[in-house]
């Protein structure tokens, strides 16, 4: 009956199997940014960033004008880290964590080049955009969008 230590040991392994805890799935967010030129020179809104519009007049009421200057997103997990490029030599370096009831911590550090732009840690909600003044630029200002999903 030489079957028999390999039948223990099948059935040992099934076991095993079942009672084994799955392992946890790793929580991703989906972040999306994207890099507006705010100006006090023109009027109107891109069209591109309608859903933006409120916030950029509520928090930017001295700008009249909002263009789309790079969008791009990227997957994290949660904790993790990730990066996005926006166009022009804008980067977006993230790293994020769970931060209980739903919601994101998120460190940003958005460089143009070898410059630093805004090196901060913000709590996000999912689907809330999160609105942050950059630098001047071209007669007006950069500004970052940032929507975690």
């Amino acid at each position: 009956m030489k079957t028999r230590p390999i039948y223990y040991l099948a059935t040992l392994i099934t076991v095993l199997a079942l009672f084994a805890s799955p392992e946890a799935k790793a929580e991703q967010a989906n972040i999306s940014a994207t890099l507006i030129l705010a100006s006090a020179q023109g009027d109107g809104v891109d069209p591109a960033l309608k859903n933006f519009e409120s916030n950029l007049r509520r928090v930017f009421p001295s700008y009249k004008s909002f263009k789309l200057k790079g969008r791009s997103s990227a997957k994290v997990e949660l904790p993790g880290e990730s990066s996005i490029n926006l166009g022009s030599g804008h980067k977006l370096t993230l790293s994020a964590q769970a931060g209980g009831k739903g919601k994101i911590r998120l460190s940003v550090r958005w460089s143009e080049g070898r410059r630093m732009l805004i090196n901060t840690t913000i709590n996000m909600s999912k689907g809330v955009p999160t609105i942050l003044g950059g630098p001047s630029a071209q007669n007006g200002n950069l500004i970052l969008a940032l929507v975690a999903r």
